[in-house]
């Protein structure tokens, strides 16, 4: 990995600390070494939550956000849930809509 990588991938991880130190949680990068299992990118005040950040150039799934973004209504929160062959779901939501979402789903009565 090259020193312009890194420090790009150290400016991701402050920016989305920064994201949820907004929504009042506590967030630091953590001091990862190594890479060793259990060492996220992130300590969070959030228990039982590893965060992985990735900050590229072009993330492919990004491009089903925008689509999503497109054809919602006004009121509705962009979530796509995705899922390679033989692999697992995934969810992805912008981070500013976190706040929003969960406060629809606490309010969602139970189908």
């Amino acid at each position: 990995m090259s020193n312009h990588q890194r420090q790009k991938g150290k400016a991701g991880e402050r920016e989305f600390a920064k994201i949820l130190r907004e929504m009042g949680f506590e967030a630091r990068r953590s001091k990862q070494y190594s890479g060793e299992g259990g060492t996220a990118d992130l300590i969070t005040s959030i228990s039982g939550l590893h965060i992985e950040v990735k900050r590229r150039t072009k993330i492919g799934a990004a491009r089903f956000m925008d689509q999503a973004e497109r054809d919602r209504l006004d009121s509705d929160i962009p979530l796509i849930a995705m899922r390679e062959d033989r692999g697992e779901w995934h969810v992805m939501v912008k981070a500013k809509d976190l706040v929003a979402l969960a406060r629809k789903i606490r309010g969602t009565p139970k189908m």
